[in-house]
């Protein structure tokens, strides 16, 4: 184990620190104390990323310059694994790792024409920047408040960053939203980068943005073109910060002990939408990436109505209730019809899906759903038509009361409903 001076001698042997422990001293806040601290925090840096500080700052300047957003992510990303690395591995406790991490955000604060504006993390962020699974997606906003169902559809369904999606106003949705639009287009520009570029809110967004927005006119706000669509939950409800809306994430999912962020919601928009969007630059537009020409932007990217119809074909991987398949309604209309037939109009009706539709109808009827169907006792063992008597389908809330009027059940449906007849 190196002794202090040993590593205060490694890391002053970098020009990148040189520059730091220059400009810290003639702000007065770079003791040898500090220096000794930063010193040993950079060399535990180096240990987890194989980056020296040099090597560090000429990372981020890469990558800032190439796209700032997308830098700033996956850097907030790093910084929080290195917390957890210091934690878990080092035994260092929650406020020491914050500190160390300090010092790579001040190496590159200083040595750098764009600064890593990232704040302080905490232990136990996710580790890797994985995308939710929609079930987990689900958990996490069957627990959530309607601001908060807001905040993660929102960028679910948009793959928008959390510095582009706070600064998102009333204006910016209000044609296609006004209008009643279940796919709501945005205009988006990269605020740090000045890139412009294109989006949508699918109807999980919408659908909470509409109760969102009359909760808060009820509750007395004005809202106008230039009203931010994600508020604080206080008077005077000013524009959510980009650190308010990361924790109110980071607790939704610990509440159903899911590791969430809002790098794991954009990384699952990219991901299951790239399941069904053919040309990734599209994709890659809609997230709001630095694209490599003009070329892509003027003949790859389609024209809004188009871009509209690719969203909208590939929303279905995101949806988080999802409209049935056509298969599926088809059989729920064939379930229907056969619970009101007789048993030989069954065997004639199953004869006829047959032929109709081949053998998906034969995959259909060997399913103990409808199985229990074709095999469901005659409804009028008499023979007489179903006429003869009067029958109806009703909820299981409903049947002690028909039981009491002299109804008599006939079938307990799938469902849970009941045929009764009387």
């Amino acid at each position: 184990m190196l002794s202090e001076s040993e590593y205060e001698k490694w890391a002053k042997g970098f020009k990148t620190v040189q520059r730091l422990f220059q400009r810290l001293a003639a702000k007065k806040s770079g003791s040898k104390a500090t220096e000794r601290t930063y010193s040993r925090s950079l060399m535990l840096w180096h240990e987890y990323s194989g980056l020296n500080p040099d090597k560090t700052v000429q990372k981020w300047e890469t990558e800032s310059k190439a796209d700032l957003s997308q830098a700033l992510e996956d850097w907030d990303v790093k910084l929080d694994s290195f917390v957890n690395w210091l934690s878990k591995d080092k035994g260092f406790t929650k406020n020491v790792a914050s500190s160390i991490h300090a010092a790579v955000k001040s190496l590159i604060k200083y040595n750098c024409r764009i600064r890593l504006t990232i704040g302080t993390p905490s232990v136990g962020i996710v580790e890797s920047l994985t995308p939710l699974t929609i079930e987990d997606f689900r958990k996490i906003d069957t627990v959530a408040s309607i601001q908060q169902k807001w905040i993660i559809r929102g960028l679910k369904d948009s793959g928008m960053s959390r510095e582009d999606f706070i600064e998102l106003t009333y204006g910016d949705v209000k044609s296609d939203f006004e209008k009643g639009e279940q796919f709501i287009h945005v205009n988006v520009i990269r605020r740090k980068e000045q890139i412009k570029y294109e989006t949508f809110l699918g109807p999980n967004a919408v659908e909470v943005l509409r109760i969102y927005l009359d909760i808060r006119r009820k509750r007395g706000e004005t809202i106008s073109d230039k009203t931010p669509l994600t508020v604080g939950e206080t008077q005077p409800y000013p524009k959510l910060a980009v650190n308010s809306l990361t924790k109110t994430v980071l607790r939704l999912g610990e509440r159903v002990g899911i590791k969430a962020s809002p790098h794991r919601l954009r990384k699952t928009f990219e991901t299951y939408m790239s399941l069904s969007v053919r040309h990734p630059v599209v994709l890659k537009f809609w997230m709001g990436h630095k694209l490599a020409s003009d070329i892509e932007a003027k003949y790859i990217i389609p024209p809004e109505p188009e871009q509209r119809k690719i969203y909208m074909e590939a929303y279905k991987t995101i949806d988080l209730a999802p409209k049935p398949e056509y298969d599926e309604l088809i059989k729920a209309e064939i379930k229907t019809r056969m619970e009101n037939l007789n048993a030989e109009q069954r065997k004639a009706f199953v004869a006829e899906i047959t032929t109709l539709y081949g053998a998906r109808a034969k995959r259909w009827v060997s399913e103990k759903e409808f199985k229990d169907l074709i095999e469901m006792p005659d409804l009028n063992p008499d023979g007489a038509g179903l006429t003869d008597c009067q029958f109806e389908q009703i909820a299981e809330t409903e049947l002690l009361s028909y039981l009491k009027a002299g109804w008599q059940i006939v079938k307990e449906l799938q469902n849970g409903e009941v045929i009764v007849k009387r």
